[in-house]
Formats: C-alpha cells, sequence, structure tokens
C-alpha cells in the first residue's frame, strides 16, 4: 500500500516538475524575447537620434557660414554705398566750379579770369602800325575771341555732360546696392529664423538622445542581472548530471 502511494506521489510529483519547468521556461522565454525586441528597438532610436544630431549640427555649421557670408555682403554693400557718397559729393563739388566758371563767362568774364585756356595769339601785338590796331586785325582777334569762348562753352558743356553721366551712373549703382541689400537683409532674416528652429531642434534631440539612452542603460542592467541570476541558479551537482546523461541516452535510442 505504501509503495503504490509513493508510485503515486512520484508520478504526482514528476507531472507537477514538468509542468512547472515548462511553465517557466515559457515565462523565461517571452521575457528574453521582449528583452532582446525592446533592447533592438532601443538601439535603432538611439542610432536614429544620433544620426539626426549628428545632420542638425552640420545644418547649424552650414548655416552659420551662410549667416557670416551675408553679414560680410551686407558689410561690402555699406562700404560702396558709402564710396559712391564720396565720389558723389566729389563730382558735385567740380560740377559747381564749372557751373560758375560758366555763369562768369555769360556775365562777361574773361576767359583767363574763369581759368579756361585761351590762345596768346589774341592778345599779341601782331598786325600794329606804330602802335596802332589796324581794322582787319581786329576783326581777326574778334573771330579767334569768339571761337576761344565758343569752344571754352563747348568744353564746360562737355564736362558738366560727362559729371550728369557719372551722377547718373553712381545713382543707378547705389539704386542697384541697395536692391542687392534688401535681398541679402531678407535672407539674413531667413537664416536667422532657420538657425533658431535648427536650434530648437537641436536641443529636443539632444534630450530625446539622453532620455532614450538613459531608459536603454536601465534596461540592459535589468537584463543583465535578471540573465545572471538565472545563469547563477542552473547549476547541476555531478550525480545528477551523470543521471541526466544516462537517461538522455536511453532516451533517445528507445525513439
Amino acid at each position: 500500500m505504501s509503495e503504490n502511494i509513493k508510485n503515486i506521489n512520484v508520478a504526482r510529483d514528476n507531472s507537477s516538475a514538468r509542468e512547472r519547468g515548462e511553465s517557466i521556461a515559457r515565462e523565461y522565454e517571452r521575457i528574453v524575447s521582449t528583452f532582446n525586441r525592446v533592447l533592438e528597438f532601443k538601439e535603432k532610436v538611439r542610432l536614429s537620434l544620433e544620426n539626426r544630431v549628428v545632420s542638425l549640427q552640420e545644418h547649424i555649421k552650414n548655416n552659420a557660414q551662410k549667416l557670416s557670408t551675408l553679414n560680410r555682403n551686407i558689410e561690402i554693400y555699406d562700404l560702396n554705398v558709402s564710396k559712391i557718397a564720396t565720389n558723389i559729393d566729389e563730382i558735385s563739388s567740380e560740377e559747381m566750379k564749372i557751373k560758375d566758371q560758366y555763369n562768369k563767362l555769360l556775365q562777361g568774364a574773361s576767359m583767363e579770369m574763369v581759368g579756361v585756356n585761351i590762345d596768346d595769339e589774341i592778345f599779341s601785338e601782331e598786325g600794329t602800325k606804330d602802335g596802332v590796331v589796324s581794322t582787319e586785325n581786329l576783326m581777326q582777334k574778334r573771330n579767334h575771341y569768339i571761337d576761344g569762348l565758343n569752344s571754352s562753352f563747348h568744353k564746360l558743356d562737355d564736362d558738366l555732360q560727362s559729371i550728369n553721366c557719372l551722377r547718373t551712373e553712381l545713382l543707378n549703382a547705389r539704386s542697384e546696392i541697395f536692391r542687392k541689400k534688401e535681398i541679402a537683409l531678407d535672407k539674413k532674416a531667413e537664416v536667422q529664423e532657420n538657425e533658431k528652429c535648427l536650434k530648437v531642434a537641436l536641443d529636443k534631440h539632444i534630450l530625446d538622445l539622453d532620455n532614450s539612452i538613459k531608459e536603454e542603460e536601465l534596461l540592459t542592467r535589468e537584463y543583465a542581472q535578471l540573465i545572471n541570476t538565472v545563469d547563477g541558479c542552473i547549476v547541476l551537482s555531478e550525480d545528477i548530471d551523470r543521471v541526466l546523461f544516462s537517461s538522455l541516452t536511453s532516451a533517445n535510442e528507445n525513439e
């Protein structure tokens, strides 16, 4: 009777042990599978965030170079506008001098007084007789004087026209510089706004990366402790190892 009870207990313990072992094995396998999948996912997230951080840093670097170039261009535009203003002042001063000469000639001042080159022949004593200038000589001198005066006006006209053309060119150049500067200022504002967005995105990705790494470290540490705990429990005595090996060999032969 006691022998039957013993056999029943062994059968019950055998079945219970196998069921318990299979249940624990399934649970362990589930946990291992879950940890592996999650850690693999966390690794992909970390690598993706790291790549994104590097990409954003490169964009910020390129953006800074664009901003530096735009600032240099704006400085050059301002310098050129300043030079043009100086040139306009200089030619305006020259124009005033020429107009002053022009006005004095119109008011009857001599060409010599207003700084206009004249032919010495006009005032030479050639053609005089006994200190008296002949009518023919006076007429010739008058014609020479009128021709010289007319030539002087033409020269002043040409000078004023050249100044006017030069001023127009300078004003057109200044307008073009202002147009380019306005474009550069618009681009600068766009680049600065883009820089703000990039830095905000970079800060967010760095924060996300730090949090993800902390979670990955926590999971990796807990997983390692679990594996080490299970690994430390799987220790078989020599007798049990011998019985398992012998029984397994018999079981394989009977299959």
